[in-house]
């Protein structure tokens, strides 16, 4: 079960529980009464709510069958209003299940977002809670890494919000996606089908390659876009270095410093920016930038056995020992942004359905 808090002055409480595949002896309450509590809970009509999904397809199927019009909302509203806030309480409601599910259920709640996607790219004319649930799904789907699913999101999406930063990034992190490496995919027993598949697919002979060549192109198309400069530049060079341009990476990031004061993306320059000196064999201009990745997080995984590595390759095992010691005295993965890399939005989920919640109560 996972609880997840909402911050506010009535300081309410939204339950939802994603069990493993359904069994025999496994029910699942009444979709009507599910949407309804929701309902209730979004208008702060009650505290918490519980909501028991057993299986995210067949509460896709459900959804489908659902009345809207037994969504309790506003009576006070005019019709036409009334409808459009059944339709907010419906689609944030799946996105809501199908963000609790993504990581576990990849696959399922993808084709749940989707569905609940139709719903708002029909929605004529666009309005701020279309855009504000665009981009809760996008984070929902780049949490998940499945880049099959992203790359078909972005196609239907980017057309109806073409000035959306976050989904011009996302057609470069379709991408890198695809090029994400093992420790990224199998974060669960139940990603194991997703990397198969991925594996299948990258021993087409040059598809990593032409994927990763798709990316720093659409990555700085991207950085044309103010609000996403930095972090589109960012990822651009760091594919630039897994293609072994050292040399042109470490000029991609010459901007990214300005660009920026967000601490997780400057940590990630320095990282980076570490592993391609080393790529050079400038080592110790290497060692001085996972040392200001530290100074930034310290004892971050990733930035911390980097440089002990390093020290222990060329000569240095003295201080290798006491990095690696302190890591495994102090293990916490939360403060190292290298391990949310790959789910690229998924940082922002909360922010943005924290707005969706809001809205649904503004039609």
């Amino acid at each position: 079960m996972t609880r997840l808090t909402t911050r506010g002055a009535a300081a309410i409480a939204l339950v939802i529980a994603i069990c493993p595949a359904p069994r025999a002896a496994q029910s699942q309450a009444p979709m009507d009464e599910l949407v309804g509590n929701y309902a209730d809970w979004v208008y702060e009509r009650r505290k918490t709510v519980e909501l028991g999904i057993v299986d995210l397809d067949v509460a896709r199927r459900d959804l489908a069958r659902l009345d809207p019009n037994a969504i309790a909302v506003d009576a006070t509203l005019p019709p036409e209003r009334q409808r459009e806030a059944r339709r907010r309480v419906l689609t944030a409601f799946a996105l809501e299940v199908a963000a609790l599910g993504s990581i576990k259920h990849a696959s399922s709640a993808g084709r749940l977002v989707e569905w609940a996607c139709a719903y708002v790219r029909s929605h004529s004319p666009l309005n701020d809670y279309d855009r504000a649930w665009q981009l809760a799904a996008l984070s929902v789907l780049e949490g998940a890494i499945d880049s099959h699913a992203l790359s078909e999101h972005v196609a239907h999406a980017l057309p109806v919000f073409h000035d959306e930063p976050r989904l011009a990034l996302a057609r470069g992190i379709v991408e890198e996606q695809f090029n994400a490496p093992n420790e990224a995919l199998v974060r669960t027993p139940t990603a194991s089908g997703l990397l198969r598949a991925r594996e299948a697919l990258t021993r087409m002979e040059g598809e990593s390659f032409r994927a990763s060549e798709r990316a720093v192109a659409r990555f700085q198309e991207a950085a044309k876009h103010d609000d996403v400069r930095a972090e589109a530049t960012l990822r651009a060079g760091h594919v630039q270095m897994h293609l072994a341009r050292y040399d042109a990476a470490l000029a991609t990031w010459g901007t990214v410093e300005r660009d920026t004061k967000d601490p997780a993306l400057l940590f990630l320059l320095h990282l980076f920016r570490g592993q391609a000196l080393e790529g050079r064999a400038r080592v110790d201009e290497a060692r001085r930038s996972y040392e200001a990745a530290l100074a930034i997080s310290p004892r971050a995984h990733s930035a911390t056995l980097r440089l002990a590595a390093l020290s222990f390759r060329y000569g240095r095992g003295t201080d290798a020992a006491p990095l690696s010691d302190a890591l495994l005295k102090d293990d916490d993965p939360r403060r190292d942004p290298w391990w949310s890399y790959y789910a690229a939005d998924w940082r922002l989920y909360y922010p943005h359905i924290d707005r969706v919640r809001v809205l649904v109560k503004q039609p």
